[in-house]
């Protein structure tokens, strides 16, 4: 993950529980170098209003985030916690691709 960060990101979206001590650490090590988005799951992003509600690092409670993702071509940074299942992380990306406008194929998300 510190080799992503390293990485010129425009922003970075943590999945995974609010209480895992792993995956909060996760957020507070990316937001140290970018803008980070915790997230629990991907009902967290919603493609149709373009709003993710998440949880910001160091705070106790949820927020949303209207204006997230950057106008134009975005370099997007993906973690997640080590308890995230794979399919919630699919679904994560899948609702992220949406939010622009894309779909993607079923074998890749």
């Amino acid at each position: 993950m510190l080799k992503l960060i390293a990485e010129p990101l425009d922003v970075m979206v943590v999945i995974g529980g609010y209480n895992s001590s792993n995956t909060t650490h996760l957020a507070a090590i990316c937001h140290e170098r970018v803008p980070t988005y915790h997230i629990e799951d991907a009902t967290g992003v919603d493609p149709a209003t373009g709003v993710i509600r998440f949880r910001p690092v160091g705070s106790q409670g949820e927020t949303r985030g209207e204006a997230w993702l950057p106008q134009g071509c975005a370099t997007i940074g993906i973690t997640a916690g080590a308890s995230t299942p794979n399919n919630k992380i699919g679904e994560t990306i899948e609702r992220i691709a949406a939010t622009r406008g894309v779909e993607l194929a079923a074998s890749l998300a």
